[in-house]
């Protein structure tokens, strides 16, 4: 079985005058299909400035978008934006603590392009594991 990611960027904070940008990156892998990988980065980096690696339940970032309520737990929190057609999510790494708000559209997009490669409600966790030995084997 190959591996397909879906990873899709979105700037978060843009601060040209001050030479520095914040992506949020958001990757998911076919092997791992419950799962999507958050990764805060800016650049250039710089320990004062965001920076994180989480992850979150797929449905939850779908949740976040449709649902009336924050969903998660934890380190990662997503909330509706109604108001601001998108989702707020709250991202906690020990002390530091992040807050990205992001357009839907793009979020949507993404998820639907998950979706045509592993269904919602189609994500078998024997063949996912499958998957990722084969990965670890051949590298």
């Amino acid at each position: 079985m190959q591996v397909e990611d879906v990873t899709t960027e979105f700037v978060v904070d843009n601060a040209p005058g001050r030479g520095r940008i914040t992506v949020l990156q958001i990757t998911w892998r076919s092997c791992d299909p419950l799962a999507v990988a958050l990764v805060l980065v800016s650049r250039p980096d710089h320990p004062a400035l965001p920076q994180g690696h989480w992850v979150a339940p797929r449905d939850a970032l779908r949740a976040g978008l449709d649902g009336p309520t924050p969903v998660g737990d934890g380190d990662v929190r997503i909330t509706p934006e109604p108001t601001r057609g998108g989702i707020r999510l709250e991202l906690a790494d020990g002390e530091r603590r992040s807050v990205v708000v992001l357009d839907a559209a793009p979020v949507r997009r993404f998820l639907e392009r998950t979706e045509r490669v592993v269904p919602a409600g189609e994500e078998h966790p024997e063949v996912a594991l499958d998957a990722v030995l084969d990965d670890l084997l051949q590298t």
